[in-house]
Parts: C-alpha cells; sequence; structure tokens
C-alpha cells in the first residue's frame, strides 16, 4: 500500500515538474532589455551544449553598445558572418545612421543600414529565442534593447551535387539532390522557372524542427489534392525523423498494401516532369528524395529514359519492363504450378529433360523453390549493405558458387536455378526500388497459391493482385488508373509511348486546372492533315 502511495506521488510530482519545465519553455517571457541578464537566461543552454558559440563585441559607433552574437558550430557559414554581420558592426556602422532616430529605434537602425544578410527575423521572447539558436540562426543580442535579431546565415559543410546513383540514366541530366533543402529546391527552380511555381515551407518534428517543403504549380495543380496532402502532413505529429519514407507511411491511403503509393526520386528533371503534369512534390531537410503525390502504378514502370529517346525505342523498353514485372513475381509460381500439377501443359521433350535432372533432388518442387529464393534473397541483401566493390563481388561470385553448389549437391535442378535467376534479373529491370521490392514480395505468395492449387491458384493469385491494385488510391486518386478505372485517353502513355507531339494534354488520370500542355506543333499526320 505504502509503495502505491509513493508511486503515486512520484508520478504526479514529475508531472507537475514537466509541465512546469514546459510552461517556462513555451510560455510568452518577453526578453529583459540588460544583456547580463539575457545571458543568465540561455546560460543553462550554453553551459550544456559545447557547440554553441557566444562572441561578445562592440558596436563603437553606438557610444561603445555591447552585443553578443550566438550560434552553433558547424552549422553556420562562417565567413558570411565574419563578412556580413560581425564586420558591417563592428567597423562600418555609421554614428548617423543608427542615431538618427534615436535609441528606442536602435534595433531597425542595425537591422536596415548594417547588416548585410537578406534574412533577419526581430525576436522579443525567451522560446523564440532558444529555438531560432537551435534552428541554426545565429542571434544578435544588444545591451540596452529587448529586442534580439535572428540572423539566417546557415551553411556549413554539405555534400556536393553529384549523379543519381539509384535512378541512373543514359541520357538526360545526371544531377540529383542533396541533403540540403535550400539546394534542392533551387535545383528544381533553375529548370522550372515559371512564376507560379509555389514553394510552401513547413516545420515538423517536435524534436528535429525539420523543415519540409511542398512544391506545385497554381494554376496546374487541383486545389484540393493541395488541400488535402497539406492537410494530411499537418496531422503529422512525430518527435523526429522526417523524412520522405516517414512521410509517405504516414500519408498514405492503404498502409497494409505491399505496393508504395508515393513513388520517391532523386532527379530534379523527374520533379519538374511530375509538376508540369499537375502533381505536388514534397521534399524534406536532409533528404536527398522527393516524394510525389498523387502517384500511380505506371508511373513506377517509366523511366526518364522513355522520352529522352525515339517513340519506339521507349515503347519498346517500356514493354520490357511490364514483361519484367510480370516475370519476377510469377515465373517461379508458374514454374511450380506447371511442374506439380499441370505437367501436360509442359512439351514431352521439356518434361522429360526436367524429371531427368531433378530425379536426385530430395525436395518437392515448392520447398526446392522457396529454398532457392531465400539464398538469392539474402544473397542480394548482403550485397546492397556491403561496400560497393565488395558487394557486387559478392553478388556475382556468390551466385555462381552456390548455384552450381546446389546442383552438385543435389538439393536443386538446373533448371529451378535459371528460373530464379531470370526472376532475379526481371527484379532488377524495374526502375523504381520500392516497386522492385514489392515483387520480391508478391512471388512467395503467388508460389504458395501455385504450390497449393496449381494453374487454378497461380491465377487466383493474380486475381487478388489486379483487384488489390484497382482498389487502391493515392490521395483519393485512383492508383491503377488508366487500366482501373479505363482511361483510353491515357493508354498512349501506359504500355507504349506515342510520339511527343500527340501528348497535347496532361494526363485524365490526374484532376488539373489546365488541361493543355502543348498546342499544335504543326507537323503533318498522314492521317488527318495534320
Amino acid at each position: 500500500m505504502m509503495m502505491k502511495l509513493l508511486k503515486k506521488l512520484f508520478r504526479k510530482r514529475r508531472a507537475v515538474t514537466s509541465k512546469k519545465n514546459q510552461n517556462n519553455y513555451s510560455g510568452e517571457i518577453k526578453l529583459p532589455r540588460d544583456l547580463a541578464k539575457k545571458m543568465q537566461m540561455l546560460r543553462p543552454y550554453i553551459e550544456k551544449n559545447s557547440d554553441i558559440i557566444s562572441r561578445p563585441f562592440l558596436i563603437t559607433e553606438a557610444e561603445n553598445l555591447q552585443a553578443v552574437a550566438i550560434y552553433m558550430e558547424g552549422i553556420i557559414d562562417t565567413a558570411a558572418l565574419n563578412r556580413d554581420v560581425l564586420k558591417p558592426l563592428m567597423l562600418n556602422a555609421s554614428r548617423e545612421q543608427l542615431e538618427k532616430k534615436g535609441t528606442n529605434h536602435l534595433i531597425d537602425r542595425i537591422y536596415q543600414t548594417s547588416l548585410t544578410v537578406g534574412r533577419v527575423i526581430k525576436v522579443d521572447t525567451f522560446p523564440a529565442l532558444v529555438q531560432n539558436i537551435f534552428d541554426g540562426l545565429t542571434i544578435l543580442m544588444f545591451d540596452g534593447l529587448a529586442e534580439v535579431l535572428a540572423v539566417d546565415i546557415r551553411g556549413g559543410e554539405s555534400r556536393a551535387i553529384e549523379e543519381a546513383t539509384a535512378e541512373k540514366t543514359l541520357r538526360g541530366p545526371r544531377e540529383a539532390f542533396i541533403e540540403s533543402l535550400i539546394v534542392n529546391i533551387a535545383l528544381i527552380r533553375r529548370k522550372l522557372r515559371d512564376p507560379n511555381l509555389v514553394v510552401e515551407k513547413m516545420v515538423l518534428g517536435k524534436r528535429t524542427r525539420t523543415e519540409v517543403a511542398f512544391l506545385y504549380i497554381d494554376d496546374i495543380a487541383d486545389p484540393q489534392i493541395v488541400a488535402e496532402v497539406k492537410a494530411r502532413v499537418a496531422r503529422i505529429d512525430i518527435d523526429g525523423n522526417v523524412v520522405p519514407g516517414y512521410i509517405e507511411q504516414l500519408i498514405e491511403d492503404n498502409p497494409y498494401s505491399v505496393f508504395p503509393q508515393i513513388e520517391e526520386t532523386e532527379r530534379p528533371d523527374k520533379v519538374m516532369a511530375h509538376l508540369l503534369e499537375g502533381k505536388i512534390a514534397l521534399l524534406a531537410d536532409g533528404s536527398p528524395f522527393a516524394a510525389i503525390l498523387p502517384s500511380l502504378f505506371v508511373q513506377f514502370l517509366q523511366a526518364s529514359e522513355d522520352y529522352f529517346d525515339r517513340t519506339y525505342i521507349g515503347s519498346f523498353l517500356r514493354a520490357i519492363r511490364y514483361i519484367a514485372f510480370f516475370l519476377a513475381i510469377s515465373l517461379p509460381a508458374l514454374y511450380v504450378a506447371l511442374l506439380s500439377f499441370q505437367q501436360e501443359l509442359i512439351p514431352f521433350d521439356l518434361i522429360v529433360s526436367l524429371a531427368e535432372n531433378r530425379k536426385a533432388v530430395p525436395f518437392p518442387v515448392a520447398v526446392e523453390a522457396l529454398l532457392l529464393e531465400l539464398i538469392i534473397q539474402i544473397t542480394i541483401e548482403t550485397g546492397l549493405r556491403l561496400p560497393t566493390p565488395v558487394g557486387q563481388t559478392v553478388g556475382v561470385v556468390g551466385g555462381i558458387i552456390l548455384g552450381q553448389a546446389a546442383i552438385s549437391a543435389n538439393l536443386a535442378s538446373p533448371a529451378i536455378v535459371i528460373i530464379i535467376s531470370v526472376t532475379t534479373i526481371c527484379t532488377f529491370a524495374i526502375p523504381v526500388q520500392s516497386m522492385a521490392l514489392a515483387t520480391r514480395i508478391l512471388r512467395l505468395p503467388l508460389l504458395v497459391f501455385a504450390a497449393s492449387f496449381g494453374v487454378f491458384g497461380f491465377s487466383l493469385g493474380w486475381l487478388l493482385i489486379l483487384a488489390h491494385l484497382a482498389s487502391l488510391e493515392s490521395v483519393g486518386v485512383p492508383y491503377f488508373a488508366p487500366f482501373a478505372p479505363t482511361r483510353f485517353a491515357d493508354l498512349k502513355d501506359s504500355f507504349f509511348r506515342t510520339f511527343i507531339y500527340k501528348m497535347k494534354n496532361r494526363p485524365v488520370s490526374i484532376p488539373v486546372q489546365d488541361r493543355q500542355r502543348q498546342a499544335s506543333t504543326g507537323r503533318k499526320d498522314k492521317n488527318n492533315g495534320r
């Protein structure tokens, strides 16, 4: 009984203490005029964080006004601090400029005449002061002035713009996003110079306070979709790890589906193309990927090269990807179904050869396929996690050695090794990694269906997959369009790709305000004279 009372008192005291601390931080505590008092309020944060630097200095032209610059080491651009903040205040400030309107307006005169920085914010409360420090801004505090200035000179070290690694292309731009939100937005601005391109920012993550940007073209994107995306993201309440992968899982329509409902890309040119179709791009600071909303199934099998190459080449490559998608899910299951239940569908010479090769294998066909599938999945994961040169060696050598060893030990037949190898190759033909991962998962339940019911189970499995695809939505837009519901106008950019000059309108599957994207090219068509 006594222990319960003590625990109850402890919880109550901890709740009161936590609430008190929260109130001390989140209340509208006004900043004092005295510089020493402001430093005293900040002392607990400065003492606990050795990377917070306080730099005292004097503004000599303002009667030796004492001031302090506070910033986080490694986050700001130190060259900009010295050149655009400290030097103008300490050496170049003019007495006539600073004292033109009296002491009460000194903070405005410093803001207007002595700082050569684009973004400067005036702060007058202690919680906002602390938050701006941890947001990476440089704080300027002055003795005798209650207000402080938060100067945005964030910079520091960052990764240089490099070639895309996950979405390589033989033709087209090579640059990819990096971990800087400002740089990523600039990469899109350089390619899309439309004044109607809107960039709206939001801060997510109670502890990480990550900046997230929404990009859309104001006169193309559907306002209802834009409002829906903003509302879903605004409802996110999380401490941190605010990256497109997390946001995707928190706002997608069906979190139980294996299919990706939001596409992620590292290519600015791909984001630009989707924006021109009326979609929304979502970027987060610290992530080199952008999320595209809404996303359709067909775009996961499209690549940038489809539009850079000639029509017949692009259509051929796209057809190859659809075939690879089907084989990556179906080939092991189809092999098991035919060999276990419907041998009469296999040519006689082939069935004799397969039976001859399998006579020493002690496992059923389904167990043999599952065993090889497990080995190849482990090999793929090992190759991805190891350093690049070692991973490539493990993938190639491991696959050859394990396959040959399995055949020599009579653990698998040569046919199943070929089937699993072709299936794995087809998986890597899919251009978007998230869809490739979906195929790796889907072929396992389809294999179980085929091992249980033969070709009927195989057909039933595909029927369930197609029904599931038809039921999905991405931000309220049918995911399997233009196949279900059928949009005949969009079929010209689905299994194949028609001529560019015939793509005069934006896809019907995506609601937009402006449907037309190009006028008549003047090209003559043999069928209609244009």
